[in-house]
């Protein structure tokens, strides 16, 4: 049986249910090892996330900021994994992680795979100079594996621009897990809410979240996750739920009405799937990740200004008639495993 070794400081959010879905999704067919960094919002119960048959390895030293000491200690003790667990692949997903194993690993005889889960270099938040820098920095890194897998189309045209080993695997939406987490949850009486899902940081656009909803007063809006950037949402009608596990997100959000997205970027977002296949009704940014998913009226709703975004969520329309199907037929665990399968060999 074959060892797939996954590398990730970043073992929440989006990338956590897309890394646990092919290890818990593919472990009858192969041994998992999943090593990670640890940060805040990492779950504390991993054990009862992942399959008892994978196992999981915490890096402290692979944290999310660049640090001379700990990025060497992060190679080192991704190096001492390797030779502990010998794997026949290695599948290094998100930024860091991506700089920090292939590094460690270079010259080192094993298939290596990564996955950006969205490029440093199409952050919004990063200048012109920095940008074209990270972009150098990926080009050089993609020649230490042995191809990219991007898990969203914009990601892929972006990846192909840099080397020409890239295949796309879409993220998929463990909709058996959704349908459990929601057994036995009744809807219950409540105000109209809009409510979103994510760390509360830079990329999912705080400000402008706390914008829409000082111009809304008359809905309640909630931001379900915790962040450095909880001191943007100011406005009085807004409620922060702190830290939820998976399960915990999706019977809060059972009783919730619009999904709202400000986000800057995205790579191909769960939290917004999560939100289709409920059938909520999905106003989201017009930016990549997102406009892969929603498709205007049929879908959901896109929205480029402020403005929009608030005219969009008064709408009436039924915006997502066809959201819940459209995610079944395209974007779940079980299509996303089986092209993976393809790939692990």
């Amino acid at each position: 049986m074959k060892t797939i070794l996954h590398i990730t400081e970043v073992l929440s959010g989006g990338v956590l249910p897309v890394i646990a879905g092919i290890c818990n999704g593919l472990c009858d067919k192969y041994r998992f090892v999943v090593a990670y960094g640890i940060r805040f919002d990492t779950p504390k119960n991993l054990d009862e996330i992942f399959d008892s048959r994978v196992k999981l390895i915490p890096l402290r030293s692979l944290k999310t900021k660049i640090s001379v000491k700990s990025d060497i200690e992060a190679i080192k003790d991704i190096k001492q994994c390797f030779r502990n667990e010998q794997p026949d692949i290695v599948h290094i997903h998100s930024t860091k992680a991506g700089i920090d194993a292939r590094l460690g690993l270079l010259g080192v005889k094993v298939k290596k795979y990564y996955t950006p889960h969205g490029f440093c270099f199409l952050r919004k938040d990063h200048n012109a100079i920095k940008k074209a820098i990270l972009r150098i920095m990926e080009s050089t890194l993609a020649m230490m594996c042995d191809g990219i897998i991007a898990c969203g189309k914009y990601e892929y045209e972006e990846a192909r621009k840099i080397t020409k080993n890239v295949v796309l695997i879409e993220n998929g939406l463990d909709i058996g897990f959704v349908d459990w987490a929601l057994e036995n949850v009744k809807m219950k009486e409540h105000n109209y809410t809009i409510y979103t899902a994510g760390r509360i940081g830079p990329q999912k656009n705080p400000k402008l979240f706390n914008e829409i909803a000082r111009r809304m007063p008359e809905y309640k809006f909630v931001w379900v996750g915790e962040g450095d950037d909880r001191n943007f949402l100011t406005s009085e009608n807004i409620e922060i739920t702190g830290l939820l596990s998976r399960r915990d997100v999706i019977k809060t959000t059972k009783n919730f009405d619009c999904y709202l997205s400000t986000s800057c970027w995205e790579g191909l977002p769960i939290a917004l799937m999560e939100a289709m296949y409920l059938g909520k009704k999905c106003v989201v940014s017009d930016v990549e990740g997102n406009n892969e998913l929603i498709s205007e009226g049929r879908t959901g709703a896109l929205f480029n200004k402020l403005e929009e975004a608030c005219t969009k969520i008064k709408n009436d329309d039924n915006h997502g008639k066809e959201a819940k199907q459209f995610i079944i037929e395209n974007y779940t665990l079980a299509k996303m495993c089986e092209k993976y399968e393809k790939i692990y060999g």
